[in-house]
């Protein structure tokens, strides 16, 4: 038979290994900091992170229920959570799934989540499909970023924002949807028409765009049929633009109205347009950025003091 001394001794000393195992593990897993590589999937076959907004029918586009007003400007986008053409749909291919926007109708696939600062990375091919009004045009699309305010509010389709430009021979340029942002810039030598177009050139001094957009530095978009890798990283009030592994735009000085004074836009809401193309999307992921690596916080050289006026 054990005395019960030494068994409280046996118990005593179980209890401390337990201890120091339990404190071990604890202290290990808080030293281990999070991945810098980690990144999160923003794209099931639900799409459980995001709504759906669609505009106005073009007068060409038949959809059931909808009653157009006689004056095509009076009438009403089909809103939230109404898309019964299934301009956005995910199929899985390969294994994986693929966000398939048709194009037919405008519209806006727009994160349940606002995002500060973050890096977002995605796939994107063109289809082959066209639609009016733009039938005649390069196949276009765009990401939105810094997305504010109601649905609805730009062109009674998307929210006031900034856009990454996806259009073909055109990703990565910058778009003012009602936030603006300033851009070193320069006039295009090569643009022909009554009105400069300014490209994208570091150590150029910044202007301020409110809706014309502000050309890239250089594309190298993929052919057809093959999948892009666009990136938007932001931080604060500035973002860069990056297509293939190239910068193509950087945007420093945000800013918006939207409240009724003037103030910097850190933080919205994404959006993933529908506009008149065929387009995929795959591998739609997002990760928080702290701060720009350094090569490319080196891209932000020009100051606010050289800013001009808005570019008309």
């Amino acid at each position: 038979m054990k005395s019960p001394s030494n068994c409280a001794s046996r118990r005593r000393f179980a209890g401390l290994v337990a201890c120091a195992a339990f404190s071990i593990a604890f202290s290990t897993a808080r030293a281990d900091p999070p991945k810098e590589t980690e990144w999160t999937p923003l794209l099931d076959q639900n799409l459980s992170h995001w709504e759906i907004w669609i505009g106005v029918p073009n007068p060409s586009v038949t959809v059931p229920g909808y009653t157009p007003a006689a004056d095509p400007k009076q009438s009403q986008p089909l809103g939230l959570k109404n898309d019964p053409l299934h301009v956005y749909s995910v199929r899985m291919i390969d294994g994986e799934p693929v966000l398939h926007i048709t194009g037919q109708i405008y519209g806006g696939l727009t994160s349940l989540k606002e995002y500060g600062n973050f890096h977002l990375r995605v796939q994107q091919r063109w289809g082959t499909a066209k639609y009016a009004p733009k039938l005649d045009k390069p196949r276009d699309n765009g990401l939105l970023y810094r997305c504010i305010g109601p649905h609805g509010a730009f062109n009674h389709v998307w929210k006031h924002s900034i856009e990454c430009q996806v259009q073909e021979n055109d990703i990565g340029d910058f778009f003012s949807l009602g936030v603006k942002a300033e851009v070193a810039c320069k006039p295009d030598p090569d643009h022909q028409g009554p009105k400069p177009l300014y490209r994208y050139t570091p150590g150029e001094p910044l202007r301020l765009f409110g809706g014309r957009c502000a050309r890239g530095a250089d594309y190298h978009e993929l052919p057809n049929g093959e999948w892009n890798t666009i990136e938007i990283m932001a931080v604060g009030d500035r973002s860069i633009h990056i297509l293939n592994g190239h910068v193509v735009n950087v945007l420093q000085n945000a800013q918006s109205k939207e409240t009724g004074t003037l103030q910097p836009v850190v933080s919205g809401q994404i959006q993933i347009q529908s506009e008149g193309a065929e387009c995929e999307y795959r591998r739609v992921e997002i990760q928080p950025l702290e701060k720009f690596p350094a090569a490319y916080e080196a891209l932000f050289t020009a100051t606010p003091a050289q800013a001009s006026p808005a570019a008309k």
